[in-house]
């Protein structure tokens, strides 16, 4: 399995020479599993490059969306496999109605885009979990569990015969009000993950002013995944207002704390263009 990077920032995308080294556009993650399946989680601006190059094929794609808000979604109009006529592209909301999966096209209505989704040319169907909220994609087994983000949404485990993979964005690890998912049920969905990505927009300041927005600190994170035993934790969804050079300082300040804990997880930040081969 390998999984690529193709956009790592939250809210807005973020282009120019402070933001070039670790990539300025929204989340966007390409997997391909060993037998050739892809599978795209997010749709933010990063997906257009990946559509360039997936266009050149007919291979059916599955995307798998954590929520619907602007920045996971607002480059799906410009994903070039959409308009090819035929392709087969299924999409999978965990944990919002089935509707709203739908709900992502939306967006391509005017005065907003100038191309409807009812005109594109793909072949376009949802995709659902079963009842113990998994499905089977390729030679993967994908499971998902709720997030606990205003509107709601879902992180993503990838298993396979090679290894496992989690995603987990927009997630606030500690809300105000009753969790969606524990901490506890955290740790157990994510139990021994080889790789984990993880949101860590912000730094424990930060929080304390964006409480009930739906996102995770650095520090909480960090705990996460010394806690679950995760093999690695890549810190995702970096705030739109990180320099490069900030982002550096917090993965020293990171790598520092997680040797502090006595953990053994590997520490590194997403990284558009950076591949994890597992």
């Amino acid at each position: 399995m390998k999984a690529t990077f193709y956009g790592v920032r939250g809210s807005i995308a973020t282009p120019g020479i402070e933001t070039v080294r670790y990539g300025g556009n929204t989340s966007c993650l390409h997997v391909e599993l060993d037998d050739g399946t892809h599978l795209i989680i997010d749709a933010g601006t990063g997906i257009r490059s990946l559509g360039d190059r997936l266009a050149d094929n007919d291979e059916p794609l599955t995307l798998l969306f954590s929520h619907h808000h602007w920045d996971h979604i607002q480059g799906l109009p410009f994903f070039r496999p959409i308009y090819q006529q035929g392709r087969k592209i299924r999409l999978l909301s965990a944990y919002l109605d089935r509707n709203e999966a739908m709900a992502v096209l939306d967006q391509m209505i005017d005065p907003h885009f100038p191309v409807s989704g009812e005109n594109l040319q793909a072949d376009i169907s949802v995709l659902e979990l079963d009842e113990n909220g998994e499905t089977v994609i390729g030679d993967a087994v994908i499971r998902a569990c709720p997030t606990n983000h205003p509107g709601g949404g879902a992180g993503y485990r990838i298993n396979t015969a090679s290894g496992n993979l989690a995603y987990v964005t927009d997630n606030e690890l500690f809300p105000p009000g009753k969790p969606a998912t524990s901490y506890d049920e955290w740790k157990t969905f994510l139990h021994e993950v080889d790789v984990l990505i993880h949101d860590a927009m912000y730094t424990a300041s930060e929080l304390e002013q964006a409480h009930g927005w739906g996102h995770t600190s650095i520090d909480q994170a960090l705990q996460l995944g010394c806690d679950c035993h995760a093999g690695r934790l890549v810190l995702f969804h970096h705030d739109p207002s990180r320099t490069d050079d900030q982002l550096d300082a917090i993965l020293a300040e990171s790598r520092q704390r997680v040797a502090g804990l006595g953990c053994r997880c590997t520490i590194s930040l997403a990284t558009e263009g950076e591949t994890l081969v597992l």
